[in-house]
């Protein structure tokens, strides 16, 4: 066994094919995904938000200066206000210098200009704002003119809000970058990629497809135990590759795919993603007595479509197929891997994880086995 696993290693050491789709692809395509989502999924805090405002010479008018005086102050400050007049403040706007004009009145007026730079997000504040203003203003007068005893409690509320619910996150990482997931899913395409040394394993074992395997099947060595020592050095060989590139992610291009990395090493989990795509292209080259190549083809036509619904091309497939036919996703071997990252990343508990693992391997025991059973099964008139 020991001599079969190394003469295994040096075939696929020489095998730059092989090479370049499980090492050389994945850290190419990663590098250009860095460089186009760069910054993209940063959290960065909203910036302090410039308006101009328009006061009158009455209750709503001092209530208004109050409030954004208030909510202007500080480090960090909401608002960046500017005390004007209203022809003065058509000018700001219309020169884009703020993202809004409020009136004071009855009822605060907010005008924002189609042609200004401001970003829509803060006018969308600003609007948000105005109407919580112009609330609070009915809701006081209102209780002014009907229960003027609770006029004093009205306006500590608004002073000092109480909170009846606490937020409580049910993520470990709340700001783990939206984009990081096309990273998830461009390694479990890695790990898929090592299908093609599986489909080598099979071809290389099955007498009427090489002479190799001819000489193979002559020999005194029994057939499944040949075939499971080059499994295991596949599985060995395409694991170190995909661990190269994943540390090139993780810690040359800093994506932050490295969550709980003693689960996601120690534990094996990217081990067993490339053991699922050996023993998947190990099923398939036993298939049909086509060449490799021609079953390289058909694996790829196969690991595409299974990385396309797990979201590497779209990011949010998944979650829409998981949404539509659920279990899609429970047996797409891509979307099991994405996924398993995506739970080392974000959630505390590992329940999701582990079903990942368990559905993983035993895809695996499942490809691995009928691969097996139908190589045993060949018999061969001539070779």
């Amino acid at each position: 066994m020991i001599q079969i696993i190394f003469c295994s290693f040096k075939r696929l050491f020489r095998n730059t094919t092989n090479m370049f789709w499980i090492l050389i692809f994945p850290i190419i395509l990663g590098t250009f995904f860095y460089i186009a989502f760069s910054n993209l999924g940063a959290s960065e805090s909203m910036s302090t938000i410039p308006v101009a405002v328009v006061l009158t010479d009455d209750y709503y008018g001092e209530a208004l200066k109050q409030t954004v005086t208030q909510l202007s102050e500080g480090e960090d400050p909401f608002l960046d206000t500017t005390f004007c007049s209203e022809e003065e403040a058509r000018k700001l706007l219309e020169n884009g210098d703020v993202c809004g004009m409020i009136l004071s009145g009855s009822q605060a007026k907010l005008s924002i200009s189609a042609n200004t730079s401001a970003d829509n997000i803060k006018q969308s504040i600003l609007a948000a704002f105005v109407e919580e203003f112009n609330l609070r203003c009915d809701l006081l007068i209102d209780t002014m003119q009907k229960h003027p005893e609770n006029a004093e409690k009205v306006i500590s509320a608004f002073q000092n809000p109480h909170a009846f619910n606490e937020e409580v996150s049910l993520q470990k990482n709340p700001n783990v970058d939206t984009y990081t997931q096309y990273f998830y899913n461009l390694l479990a395409m890695a790990c898929l990629y090592a299908a093609m040394a599986g489909v080598t394993v099979a071809v290389e074992n099955q007498g009427n497809l090489s002479t190799l395997a001819a000489r193979k099947t002559v020999s005194a060595r029994k057939k499944s135990s040949m075939i499971i020592g080059e499994l295991i050095a596949a599985t060995i060989f395409e694991f170190v590759l995909n661990l190269i590139g994943f540390f090139y992610l993780s810690y040359i291009l800093k994506v932050g795919v490295d969550a709980q990395l003693p689960y996601a090493i120690l534990s094996l989990f990217m081990f067993t993603g490339v053991l699922t795509g050996v023993s998947l292209g190990f099923f398939f080259g036993t298939l049909g007595k086509k060449g490799k190549e021609e079953k390289n083809g058909l694996i790829f036509a196969v690991i595409m479509p299974l990385c396309f619904l797990s979201g590497l091309m779209v990011g949010n497939m998944r979650v829409l197929i998981d949404r539509v036919a659920p279990v899609a996703n429970r047996i797409n071997p891509a979307a099991l891997i994405t996924d398993s990252f995506y739970c080392l990343s974000i959630f505390e508990g590992h329940a999701r994880y582990t079903r990942n693992i368990v559905t993983l391997l035993l895809l695996s025991v499942l490809f691995i086995g009928l691969g097996i059973l139908k190589t045993r099964r060949s018999h061969y008139a001539s070779i």
